[in-house]
Order: structure tokens, then sequence, then C-alpha cells
């Protein structure tokens, strides 16, 4: 497998990312590879990113969409270049949403003429796909339960409610569609318990390191 192969996590909010992101990068740690944790929006490799992340995410910036977006987008040129700089030192750089949550959100926080124009024809030109999507789906009813659970003050995001997040949900499955040739794409059951969406990500992880896989023969062409 190529060094720095690119791994983003992606899915709706509640979907247990977070929580199977830390899972991925301590398996492959613990199998003595090099893996960089990083997330597309507020890199924390990236000091000014963070503090982006916090300005447009906080309700009172009460920013319009196509500013978040293109501040979002700013964040993506930055990461690139990072990634650029960094990537030969590492095997895995996994990254807590990217390109697939700019083109499912983007479509409902300012609308679908606007991710085409900023991310379809332009974005796309400037920085690169990822390696591998791992997309986690999860029914309404489960998200919404993770997400009060956690008990956390919501973005401005987030508080955009239920109905916003399953309109998401279908742009996320439109655009996998639409990539299911250029990326490796690969689902987890995120309503899973715990333990069954670590034996999702515990295959995953046989993919990404056994020589002469799926995923080898897709990244390697």
């Amino acid at each position: 497998m190529k060094k720095g192969l690119k791994v983003e996590i992606e899915g709706t909010d509640g979907a247990g990312k977070t929580t199977a992101l830390k899972y991925l990068i301590q398996q492959l740690r613990e199998r003595g590879l090099e893996v960089l944790e990083t997330r597309e929006v507020g890199n924390p490799n990236i000091p000014v990113c963070g503090g982006l992340r916090e300005l447009v995410l906080s309700p009172e910036s009460d920013l319009s969409g196509a500013a978040m977006e293109l501040i979002f987008s700013a964040m993506r040129i930055e990461n690139e270049r990072f990634y650029k700089s960094v990537g030969d030192r590492y095997d895995f750089i996994v990254s807590d949403r990217g390109w697939f949550s700019h083109l499912a959100y983007t479509d409902h926080n300012v609308s679908k003429s606007f991710t085409r124009d900023l991310y379809l024809n332009f974005m796309d030109k400037y920085t690169s796909m990822p390696d591998v999507v791992v997309y986690f789906s999860v029914n309404t009813e489960t998200a919404l339960k993770r997400r009060v659970k956690r008990g956390e003050t919501m973005d401005v995001i987030e508080m955009k409610g239920v109905e916003y997040q399953e309109l998401v949900r279908e742009s996320f499955d439109k655009y996998l569609n639409k990539y299911e040739n250029d990326v490796f794409i690969y689902v987890v059951d995120a309503n899973a318990s715990i333990e069954g969406v670590r034996v999702q990500i515990n295959t995953l992880i046989s993919l990404l390191v056994t020589p002469g896989s799926s995923i080898e023969k897709q990244v390697n062409g």
C-alpha cells in the first residue's frame, strides 16, 4: 500500500464516527503502523484552522451558509498543503470527515448549485480525493439518541435539526454513488452495537493491511 493513504470517516451527526475513528487508529498503531489523526474542518495540526472552526460553527457568528462554506473550503486547501508536506512520514492519514461532507452538507447549508460551483467545478481541481471513505450509515432514531446521550452543546449545523440531517443523508447517498468507481467506499452499519461496529472496522483493517486486497488494487490501479 502506498504511503500516506488518506482515509476519511464520513456520516451524519450521531453516526458514531468519532468513537470508531479512535478504535481504527488504535488498532492500526498497535500493528506498528504510523498514523496521522486529523479532521477536515479544524485540523489540529494547523493552529489557525482550529480557530476558524470555532468561528464558523459558533451560533454567535451568525454567518451565512455561503460564507461558512467558503471558509471550510479555505481550510481544505490548507489541509491539502499540509498533507503533501508530511504524507510520506505516515502509513495512513485518518480524517474525521472530508470531501463527501463538504458536498452533502453544502447541498442543504446553501444549495446544490453552490455545491456544484464551489466544490465540483473549482475545489476538485485544487484538492485531491481521499483514497478510502468509510461511511457510517445510521438511521434517524439511532443518531438522535446518540446526540442526546452525548449531552454536548450543539454547534450551528447540529441546531438545524433532524429533518436537515435526513436531507444530508440523502445527499451522502447521492455522492457516494457518484464516486463509487473513483474512491474505495466501505459502508459500516452504524446502527449496530459498539462491538458490532468494531467487528466491521476489523474487517476494514484487514483490507487496509493485507497485500493484494481490494483496497490496494483500487488505490494502486
